[in-house]
């Protein structure tokens, strides 16, 4: 039988992984799930850098754009362009700051379960 959203099911025969620590090995499901968030976050903690990179690589193709093509413009319309993708690669940077702040709460609170797990007896999968 398919499971779906509307399907009728007594919710406290299920053990959910989701639930306020009830079930068997919470601990270790959470630090499993910590785990998982953790490694999750460094790789959108590299695209983040990379994309950074890549903006500020966008930024000095074009400078050299209106070097080359735009002396005939006004200067505003380089200084718009430029301001708009720094302005970009600073959201980006704040995001990174940001991801760094979150990946060591995750990594403290993957301690703190590690110790929990410890003290519990449960071995580490």
């Amino acid at each position: 039988m398919l499971i779906t959203k509307r399907s009728r099911r007594r919710s406290e025969i299920f053990d959910s992984r989701f639930r306020d620590g009830k079930g068997v090995d919470f601990p270790l499901r959470q630090y499993l799930r910590c785990r998982e968030d953790f490694f999750s976050s460094i790789v959108h903690l590299v695209v983040l850098a990379a994309f950074v990179v890549t903006l500020c690589f966008f930024a000095t193709t074009v400078g050299h754009l209106f070097d080359k093509h735009g002396s005939h413009l006004h200067s505003f319309y380089r200084w718009g362009a430029m301001g708009l993708v720094w302005l970009f690669a600073l959201v980006l940077v704040r995001r990174l700051i940001r991801k760094f702040g979150y990946l060591r709460e995750t990594r403290q609170e993957m301690k703190r379960l590690q110790e929990e797990i410890k003290s519990s007896g449960t071995p580490l999968a």
